[in-house]
């Protein structure tokens, strides 16, 4: 399908606001265009507002021409910049599913556009037939989630490929999760899909959440669009270089994810062999979700005892759900013994 279909018509013709730089990459050059202090401190000139070191390094790694990338200031204004480019207020809507990430809702929401939300199927995966019914002319984005948050499981790619040729809208595909999981990112669709969007984050993985660093992998076209409305400067400098020299360090992620999911096995183990829990899901993502009739409680009591996790109680088909992040050794010991000292308090030894 051709994507200028899909964008509104006042965004094909939006002439972005310019700044000189946009076509100039020589930073030795004197610049006196922006007004900015001539002082250097490290941070006193504007960033690059298409952060093209960071975007080749990206591109590298995730083997996709750097055209294709987009950054934003976490994945949530990505989301927010499709709404606004795809979806006209009060005429067109979007497709989520329950339970999910609820940001999806609330940036449509603020753009005025309406919200058509599918229960999941009891094994928490979408329901296609459901998305056939519910879509129309008007819909113009879809977003699914995999590995799924707050769950933990995967949608199948066949299933997220079947999908980018039988609907003519778009398909975002939320993979903030990817790199805990050895299931293969939608990314490898790209070059078929003019209709598929990726999402990724630097967030969870890599360490570095509090850069606020998102991406979205499309085709040229579509980029090219988000890059014109998204604001000059939505990556500063700080986290540009940050992103640049963490990156690098490719062992240490690797060596960090795997941790991670040996962690996540031994607690999932003890999560299943405690009691406790209801159900105690398996997770391809750096949580674990498990419920139970006392989660409330038990929220509270970790809480009162210096761990936070979160509370997920989202009928029909989530109640009773405690989503629990997979910490580093120390903290996830520290969680085990007060999940111990709740079990006694629950069946104290006569």
């Amino acid at each position: 399908m051709e994507i200028e279909f899909l964008i509104r018509k006042n965004i094909r013709e939006l002439k972005p606001y310019r700044c000189a730089r946009d076509e100039y990459e020589d930073m030795d050059a004197v610049f006196l265009d922006a007004n900015e202090s001539p002082f250097e401190n490290g941070f006193n000139r504007y960033p690059d507002p298409y952060q093209r070191c960071l975007k080749f390094i990206l591109a590298d790694f995730k083997q996709v021409a750097a055209e294709n990338v987009i950054l934003g200031n976490g994945s949530d204004e990505l989301i927010d910049l499709l709404i606004r480019s795809l979806c006209r207020p009060g005429i067109d809507n979007i497709i989520v599913f329950s339970p999910g990430y609820t940001m999806y809702e609330v940036c449509a929401a603020i753009n005025d556009v309406e919200v058509r939300k599918i229960n999941l199927t009891v094994n928490f995966l979408p329901d296609w037939r459901k998305v056939e019914q519910q879509r129309d002319c008007c819909t113009k984005i879809i977003f699914l989630c995999t590995p799924h948050n707050p769950v933990g499981n995967i949608i199948p790619l066949s299933d997220i490929e079947n999908l980018c040729k039988v609907l003519d809208c778009m398909v975002v595909v939320d993979e903030a999760y990817i790199d805990f999981t050895d299931m293969p990112s939608a990314i490898g669709l790209l070059e078929r899909y003019e209709n598929l969007f990726v999402l990724q984050t630097l967030s969870k993985a890599w360490g570095m959440a509090g850069l606020r660093l998102g991406m979205g992998f499309a085709n040229e076209k579509l980029i090219a669009v988000l890059n014109r409305v998204k604001p000059p400067y939505n990556i500063g400098v700080l986290a540009q270089q940050t992103a640049v020299r963490t990156l690098k360090d490719r062992d240490g992620f690797r060596n960090n994810v795997a941790c991670i999911r040996r962690e996540r096995e031994r607690l999932l183990q003890a999560f299943l062999q405690s009691g406790i829990f209801e159900k105690v899901y398996p997770s391809e993502a750096n949580f674990i979700l498990v419920t139970s009739p006392q989660a409330d409680e038990l929220y509270r009591f970790l809480l009162r005892n210096g761990i936070v996790t979160r509370l997920r109680d989202i009928p029909p088909l989530l109640t009773g759900g405690i989503r629990i992040t997979v910490g580093n050794r120390e903290e996830n010991d520290r969680l085990l013994g007060l999940l111990a000292c709740w079990t006694n308090k629950l069946y104290p030894s006569e």
